[in-house]
Order: C-alpha cells, then structure tokens, then sequence
C-alpha cells in the first residue's frame, strides 16, 4: 500500500511538472498574432502561392499564423490601408494607390508574367467584336482592368467609350458571370479559362502576348515596414519556399488542381501546370521594365494619375533580405 500511494505521488508530481513545462509552449501557440492575408479567390495560378504556403505549413515554418482571407479586390487595399488586412495578395490596385499617395508600398511579386487570358462570349471572335460589350473585370484601376485597356488600345477600341466595364470580383466570379451572361468578356485565369473553353467560350489571347508585367504580389502598410521588418521577411521568405515547392512537386500540385480546383482531365492539369511554371518568380523581385509596363499600365486606367517611379510604389529591399 505504501508503495502504491509511493508510485501515485511520484506520477502525481510528474504530471505537475510536465504541466509546468509545458506552459511556455502553449502560452507561445496563443501569443502568435493571427496575420491576415487577403486574396480575391483560393483557386487559380495567382492564388496558388498563398495557398501553398498556407496549407503546407510555409507560413507555420517561419513563425507566422498567417491565414488566407478571400475578399473582394478594392476591399483588399482598403483593409491593408485601414489595418485591419495585414497583408494583400493583389498587384496593380496597390500600385494605383501608392501612385494616388497612400501609405502602401508591394513588397514582392509572385509571378513574373501574366497568365491572364481574354475569354469571351461564344459569338465574340475578335477583339474589334467588343464594341458595345461588357466587360467585366475584379474593380476599376485592377490588373485585369489594366489589362484589358492595354488590349482594347491595341485593337484600336476605346476602352471609355466603347466598351462598359462591370466590377464583378475576382476571376471565378468573372467566369460565372460570362456563363450566365451578365457579362461577354473578361481576363481570367487557369483553371477557369481552360473551364470556359471546354463549354464553348472563346479564347481570343493571353496579355503575355501583348506584354510581360508582374501579377500576384505582397503589399503591405507603410507603417508595418517599420514596426515589423521582421514578419515581412518571413513572409517573404515562406512565400519563396512555396514558390520552389510548385517549382519541384509537380504530383502535389496536380492533385490541388484536381482536388480543390475542381479540373479532372489529367491532359488538362498538365497543360494548366506547363502554361504557368515558367511564370513563377524565383526571387520575388520583378524586372524594372516588367515594373514600368505595370505602372504605365496602371495610369492609362486611372484619370489623373500622377507619373511615379517604381520606388514610389514597391520596396524590394525586404525579397533581397528573404533570399
């Protein structure tokens, strides 16, 4: 008896100090601060360095409870730019305001060209057939906005007059509206232009064609470059290993594209993972003139905006501390 009360008080005692070490460790789980991190859309090529890094653990890896939030384009910015966005996964509206003098500066940039794609309406075979047309795009000043004034220019339309543009969201809300009909052209992404194309939409060109800009990038208050260089280079950095594991585990990302994005056709998957392997950035920090398309871009789809150089919009120093 006396040894069992013995042995019952010797594992008592254990317990308590597992328990007391064991404090540090769970107090350091709830201390981690939730990182928010805005997209548009889980799916897609933009999306799938996010993602990658959240599910993978590339985020967890460097420290960080960063958690994917999907919202609308323009509420992206306003969140980074009210703080209550840590982080947004967009590129060319965060350029649009540090041009317009808010406090937002793109960190990185995750894909180095665009795998953006003009889809439209079955019964729209050429650019010039978009006069009087509706062209939706994720908000005004957006990428696929840029894009799609760049196009519109090219083919000799005017995007102000002859065309009417409808901010529908982010590109798999572009491709609903194009099957419901809301709308008869719009820049999407893989999977969603190979999803369009099986059920008779047209895929008149990719922007690649008409020039390269970066797409998919990291932006981030001013004042956070100051207060927490740290979390960013650690961003940075998760975000780079993710890119590398998209790079190097071709098995692992077919299956998100079958499983998550919904595509089944194997020769699909493959063509879809060829078409934008190439454009993953490798370092995060985009060419000066792949960055002057962007900004040149970006002007011509916003009145009034001033001229700025690249270091009034993106800080690369951040991706160079991260390598």
């Amino acid at each position: 008896m006396k040894s069992m009360r013995t042995n019952r008080a010797v594992g008592r005692f254990r317990l308590f100090f597992l328990l007391v070490l064991s404090v540090p460790y769970v107090q350091s789980i709830y201390a981690q601060e939730r990182i928010t991190l805005g997209l548009t859309t889980r799916n897609g090529s933009t999306s799938l360095p996010y993602v990658v890094a959240e599910e993978k653990g590339f985020f967890k890896a460097e420290g960080l409870n960063a958690l994917v939030v999907i919202m609308q384009n323009q509420v992206v910015v306003n969140g980074v730019l009210s703080r209550h966005v840590d982080y947004g996964g967009t590129f060319s509206n965060f350029v649009g305001a540090a041009m317009s003098g808010a406090p937002a500066r793109i960190v990185m940039s995750v894909m180095d060209g665009a795998d953006h794609f003009l889809v439209t309406s079955p019964n729209i075979k050429r650019v010039e057939d978009l006069r009087g047309k509706t062209f939706g795009i994720s908000s005004f000043g957006g990428t696929p906005h840029s894009e799609a004034v760049a196009i519109l220019r090219k083919y000799g339309l005017n995007p102000e007059k002859d065309v009417t543009f409808l901010q529908v969201g982010g590109s798999s809300a572009r491709y609903l509206s194009l099957e419901s009909g809301a709308i008869q052209a719009a820049m999407i992404v893989p999977p969603f232009n190979h999803l369009a194309k099986k059920r008779g939409f047209n895929q008149l060109l990719g922007f690649n064609d008409i020039m390269s800009m970066p797409v998919g990038g990291l932006a981030v208050h001013t004042q956070k470059m100051k207060e927490k260089p740290d979390e960013i280079v650690k961003m940075i950095r998760a975000l780079i290993k993710s890119l590398e594991f998209i790079r190097t585990r071709k098995a692992d990302i077919l299956a998100i594209i079958d499983k998550q994005w919904g595509v089944k056709e194997a020769d699909v998957r493959e063509d879809m993972y060829r078409e934008m392997l190439g454009l993953f950035s490798r370092t995060g920090i985009p060419s000066d003139e792949a960055m002057r398309n962007v900004i040149r871009l970006v002007r011509e789809s916003r009145k009034n905006a001033p001229e700025v150089g690249i270091t009034d919009v993106a800080d690369w120093s951040f991706a160079r501390k991260a390598q």
